[in-house]
C-alpha cells in the first residue's frame, strides 16, 4: 500500500508540473490571427484595439504584459482602431507605425509599404526616414521611392468590398485579385509598362476582370471556377 501511494504522489508531482509547465508556455507564447486567400478576420486585441486583416494576411503578438508593450507584427494588410493607452506599435518587415489611439491602415505586400491615417496621428518609420501621418494622410514606400497623397474616405475602401489602386503595374493587380477571391491566374502576355488607378470591386470577379482585361487590352478566360488565363486579344 505505502509503494502504491508513493507511485501516486510521484505521478501527480510529475502531473503538476507538465501542467504548470504548459500553462507557463502558452502564457509566454506568441498569439497568431491569420487570414487566408478570399477571406477576412476580425478580431480584438487585450485592450479592446480592434483589428480587420485583409486577405492573405497574418499578426502575431504576445499576449501577456499586453498593456505594458503593445507591439505586433503584420505580415499583409490590416485596419487597426486602437484603444487609447500607452504605445501601439506595428511591426513589419519594411517599417514600422507608432500610435497612442487611432484609426490607421497598413499594407506590406513585396517590396511596397503603405500607410493611411483616419484619425488621430501616426508616426511612421521607413528605413532611415521618419513622418507624421494626420487624418486623410496616405503615404507608400517601395525601392526608396516615396510617394504622399490625400484621401477622403473615413475608413479603407477594401472594407466596404472596393480593392483601390494607385499607379499599380498588371502582376500587382493580378496577384490583390487572386488574394481576395482565392482563384489562380495565368498571364499570358507581354509584360506591360502601363499602370492602372482606379477602383475594382471585391465581391464581383466577372466585372474585376472585366475591368482589367479592357485597361490593358487583354481577353479572359476561365478554364475552371478558380483557374484562369489573362492573355493577348
Amino acid at each position: 500500500m505505502n509503494g502504491y501511494k508513493s507511485w501516486f504522489l510521484k505521478f501527480a508531482a510529475i502531473l503538476v508540473v507538465a501542467l504548470s509547465t504548459t500553462l507557463i508556455f502558452q502564457f509566454f507564447s506568441s498569439v497568431t490571427e491569420t487570414a487566408a486567400n478570399g477571406e477576412r478576420t476580425t478580431f480584438s486585441m487585450p485592450d479592446s484595439s480592434e483589428v480587420v486583416l485583409n486577405a492573405d494576411s497574418e499578426i502575431s503578438y504576445k499576449k501577456w504584459n499586453w498593456d505594458d508593450n503593445r507591439k505586433l507584427e503584420l505580415n499583409g494588410e490590416a485596419y487597426f482602431k486602437v484603444a487609447k493607452g500607452k504605445r501601439f506599435e506595428v511591426v513589419t518587415t519594411l517599417g514600422k507605425v507608432t500610435v497612442l489611439g487611432t484609426r490607421f491602415n497598413v499594407k506590406t505586400r513585396n517590396n511596397k509599404f503603405s500607410v493611411t491615417c483616419f484619425h488621430g496621428r501616426v508616426k511612421v518609420n521607413y528605413k532611415t526616414k521618419e513622418i507624421i501621418l494626420l487624418p486623410g494622410e496616405s503615404v507608400t514606400f517601395e525601392n526608396n521611392s516615396q510617394l504622399n497623397y490625400k484621401t477622403e474616405t473615413p475608413q479603407p475602401e477594401w472594407l466596404e468590398n472596393k480593392i483601390v489602386f494607385n499607379k499599380e503595374k498588371l502582376g500587382s493587380i493580378i496577384e490583390e485579385i487572386e488574394r481576395q477571391y482565392n482563384v489562380s491566374i495565368e498571364i499570358k502576355a507581354p509584360n506591360s509598362n502601363d499602370l492602372f488607378t482606379g477602383k475594382i470591386p471585391a465581391d464581383n470577379l466577372d466585372l474585376s476582370l472585366e475591368i482589367i482585361a479592357s485597361t490593358f487590352h487583354l481577353k479572359v478566360q476561365k478554364t475552371t471556377s478558380n483557374k484562369i488565363i489573362i492573355e493577348e486579344k
